[in-house]
């Protein structure tokens, strides 16, 4: 019985870290358009909360019977949903079998069973009103209908993904698990007490002002994604309407993301996601020579391997020209993927392409007016 409820929890931790980079970038761009920052405690507070959904969604559809047509067959005790209230307690009497002894209560699956259906929406309470400050009623009402939403997974055989229900509906769940939401609300009140303080307003005066190094990270892959995304896009459209020159349209994309959106805006659309903008170092807003240079380079590794991949035959003897490709990847890869992140993580110093060509990095912050960091 054990193996069965820590079957779920394991998943979980193997899922976790794929969760992470799935929701790693939205995470951190709404946190630091709120608190400044995508550290600190209430980023610790956020992931755990992320943990416990996905196990306790791994509790309501795992373990999966290994042979559905068989098991659908010769199993139908989930068909029929059990609509009793409180008739956890005549099973929970029926298999103690008048023994009421410690031991005897430890060894009762019945018990455990329900007990366990009582914790698992502890946390959910708990994480509404330390995290969302939720009021009693409301919480109560997620409860239940995250419980309905478990119950009714588990009643279409996970959305008729499987061919039959395979858990069982059962009103006492609905019960049970809005009983420890309540629970979990009523806990948290005294741990708030001594638990840290998730209001954002501490964090975004000390942080909003800082152009760090990881928001700068984040604001580069915001721009690579959504440029990525779009270009995905806009080259499928053109597929199905049978258009073959691909090539210029993902260089005006390029031009129209990183050239022209800064020149008339001050940001990338990455950067305005993290409240970054780009200035020349003397303050004024940088130009579209300046963004050229500075996007030219600081994008080269990618933009070199697009010119690799594009060349059909590779004959340097024939074309000695062709030997510019790898050595310009190679100096890329030393301005781009060595010197920057010595000079920015580790030197706090401007990066090489920056200082070529006198540009910054300035934050936005809540007031609008944008402060300059070295």
């Amino acid at each position: 019985m054990v193996a069965t409820y820590l079957l779920p929890v394991q998943t979980a931790l193997l899922l976790f870290p794929i969760v992470v980079l799935l929701v790693m970038l939205p995470v951190a761009v709404v946190s630091y358009r709120r608190r400044g920052r995508a550290g600190g405690w209430a980023t610790v507070i956020f992931y755990a909360f992320l943990f416990y959904l996905l196990a306790a969604v791994m509790q309501t559809i795992m373990p999966l019977p290994r042979n559905p047509e068989w098991y659908c067959a010769t199993q139908n005790y989930a068909s029929t949903p059990q609509l009793r209230p409180f008739y956890f307690i005549e099973v929970v009497d029926q298999r103690a079998r008048g023994r009421w002894t410690p031991g005897a209560m430890i060894r009762n699956p019945a018990l455990w069973s329900t007990a366990l259906n009582v914790v698992l929406l502890i946390p959910l309470g708990f994480f509404l009103r330390y995290m969302a400050k939720s009021r009693f009623l409301a919480a109560t009402a997620i409860g239940f209908g995250t419980s309905l939403l478990f119950e009714l997974t588990q009643l279409t055989g996970l959305w008729f993904v499987y061919p039959c229900a395979y858990r069982l509906f059962s009103v006492d769940d609905l019960i049970l698990n809005t009983a420890g939401a309540m629970i979990g609300w009523l806990i948290a009140g005294p741990l708030i007490r001594v638990l840290p303080n998730l209001e954002p307003d501490r964090d975004r005066k000390r942080y909003a002002a800082r152009v760090t190094p990881s928001r700068r990270v984040f604001a580069l892959l915001a721009d690579i994604v959504g440029f990525a995304t779009l270009t995905a896009f806009v080259l499928g459209i053109m597929t199905l309407l049978g258009s073959s020159p691909k090539g210029p349209v993902v260089v005006v994309l390029a031009g129209v993301w990183f050239l022209l959106v800064p020149t008339l805006t001050g940001s990338t659309p990455g950067k305005r996601a993290m409240l970054l903008r780009i200035e020349r170092t003397n303050g004024h807003r940088a130009g579209p020579i300046s963004l050229a240079a500075r996007y030219g380079i600081l994008l080269s590794p990618l933009w070199l391997l697009w010119i690799a991949l594009s060349v059909d035959e590779w004959d340097v003897f024939a074309n000695p020209e062709q030997l510019l490709i790898p050595v310009g990847a190679v100096v890329s890869l030393f301005v781009v993927g060595i010197w920057t992140p010595l000079a920015v993580f580790f030197g706090h110093e401007s990066a090489p392409y920056e200082r070529l060509t006198r540009t910054t990095n300035v934050a936005i912050v809540a007031a609008r007016t944008e402060v300059p960091v070295s």
